[in-house]
């Protein structure tokens, strides 16, 4: 899936947003996720080291965030069900962890 720039500079400032909502840091994020806070920064800047990580950290935040009644700053880009994305390895995003 090729983001256009503005797709990329939407999902930066979702991923922000929404990360700030949920009052977790980089750090805590990347204990659940079983990675490095730098993996994190990496990919919410939009370059992760796989397509999937991304996925991984938005499926986290969107859960934790409905989990604990947040209001999630929707994603325009990153839509839908991971599923329907041919080149998504679903295997990858189910297991939830990036490290």
């Amino acid at each position: 899936m090729s983001l256009t720039i503005a797709q990329i500079e939407a999902t930066k400032q979702e991923f922000k947003e929404n990360i700030a909502r949920s009052g977790l840091s980089l750090d805590d994020l990347a204990l659940v996720l079983n990675t490095t806070s730098e993996v994190i920064a990496q990919s919410i800047a939009m370059h992760p080291r796989r397509i999937e990580d991304n996925w991984i950290i938005r499926n986290f935040l969107m859960k934790y965030m409905a989990d604990n009644g947040i209001e999630v700053v929707p994603f325009t880009a990153l839509l839908g069900d991971y599923h329907d994305y041919w080149f998504l390895d679903d295997r990858v995003v189910e297991r939830g962890l990036i490290g």
